[in-house]
């Protein structure tokens, strides 16, 4: 008997956090899906260097889908905490003003949360005094703080193996250093994708989640219809029962470092100091740590909060952003070329905030195209 090729409905490109979960969601359906990582393990980039934070939906620019997806992902996040058995905490975020403009600042960051679909019982403007009794150890430089309520603390790695755990245990494949070298259409209905070993995935649509390669797979397809330049952050850990204490996420008003340079707690019980924001970074040097920007780091921290101990480091990380050169915003589109690939790329911060939104939204983009039926043994729960 001749074995029948096997042809997926759906391949994923990237197995970071986005792969992971638009793999999940997909798991409910009764399709063929497959996650091709060009790396040995998951989530080992953008995903495993950064905050770890899931935001309240402030800061993003209202109207861009960033917003939107940062307040409906932060939602939807309390059914993946029920279904995936993953820690995480939730904790109150503080925006620090050092001066009165500053603080002018903290009055637009609050029409702007509830512009963006945040509740009014979800911030506050705070004044030193209230500071204080919050954070005893904050710089007495402080002048005011916007809290936000609805901030979150998880592990992004760990919520990726969750999230691909579970796609596995309803059916889709993943595929370990597989890396992509060519794309091409064998049909009107059907992709090759092929790796650097001469392997082929035959496929009826590809999901391109490839990070900071998302325009490089893009050309494989044949479009060029976004570029993807790198900002690169350093952060530094400090090691526990070292430090004074920290009860919440305390950033600094975003400036030119970027969305949130911040002094907080993390689950571990060690302290995260960081990023600072270095441009133009290649693709190969988006995970390096550099000797100059390590006492930055220690600057940044030590205005927040005084008395930081930053000699008590016990390691040093970075990661970097793949940023929507032409536009300021996520890029989750259709190909231009292709009706049958869809790019998501540009997902910088908040992107780990609306990663189940960005798969409810890409899920409802593969509908336009391919029927997907409902399991009806779905197994939501991972333990």
């Amino acid at each position: 008997m001749i074995k029948k090729e096997t042809i997926y409905d759906i391949c994923i490109i990237g197995a970071g956090i986005m792969g992971a979960s638009i793999a999940r969601e997909l798991g409910q359906y009764d399709i063929k899906a497959v996650v091709l990582e060009k790396n040995p393990v998951v989530a080992d980039e953008t995903t495993t260097g950064n905050s770890g934070l899931i935001h309240g939906g402030f800061d993003a620019k209202t109207g861009t889908i960033n917003a939107k997806l940062n307040v409906l992902g932060k939602v939807r996040y309390e059914d993946w905490f029920k279904e995936l058995n993953f820690p995480y905490k939730r904790v109150d975020s503080l925006v620090l003003a050092f001066n009165e403009f500053e603080k002018n600042e903290l009055d637009v960051l609050y029409k702007r949360g509830l512009a963006n679909g945040l509740k009014a019982e979800e911030m506050e403007i705070l004044n030193f005094e209230e500071i204080l009794k919050r954070e005893p150890n904050i710089s007495p430089n402080v002048v005011g703080a916007l809290c936000c309520n609805s901030s979150v603390l998880i592990d992004p790695v760990m919520l990726s193996k969750k999230l691909l755990n579970n796609a596995i245990k309803n059916g889709v494949e993943l595929k370990l250093n597989w890396k992509v070298a060519n794309i091409t259409s064998q049909t009107d209905d059907v992709m090759e994708v092929i790796n650097d070993n001469g392997d082929v995935i035959k496929t009826k649509m590809i999901i391109n989640c490839a990070g900071h390669w998302g325009d490089e797979i893009a050309k494989l397809t044949g479009t060029t219809d976004f570029t993807l330049k790198r900002r690169r952050g350093e952060y530094r850990v400090l090691e526990r029962n070292t430090q004074p204490q920290i009860n919440s996420v305390l950033f600094m008003v975003p400036t030119v470092y970027g969305k949130g340079v911040l002094v907080a707690p993390m689950l571990d019980g060690r302290t995260l100091v960081g990023p600072t924001a270095e441009e133009g970074i290649s693709r190969d040097e988006t995970r390096l740590i550099t000797t100059s920007k390590y006492n930055e780091i220690g600057d940044i921290g030590t205005r927040i909060v005084p008395g930081l101990k930053m000699e008590y480091t016990c390691y040093h990380f970075s990661g970097s952003r793949a940023i929507w050169q032409e536009g300021d915003d996520f890029y989750i589109d259709f190909a231009s070329q292709n009706d049958h690939v869809i790019n998501v790329a540009g997902i910088k911060s908040p992107g780990i905030s609306a990663a189940p939104a960005i798969a409810d939204y890409v899920i409802d983009m593969i509908k336009t195209k391919i029927k997907l039926t409902n399991k009806l043994n779905w197994d939501r729960i991972e333990n």
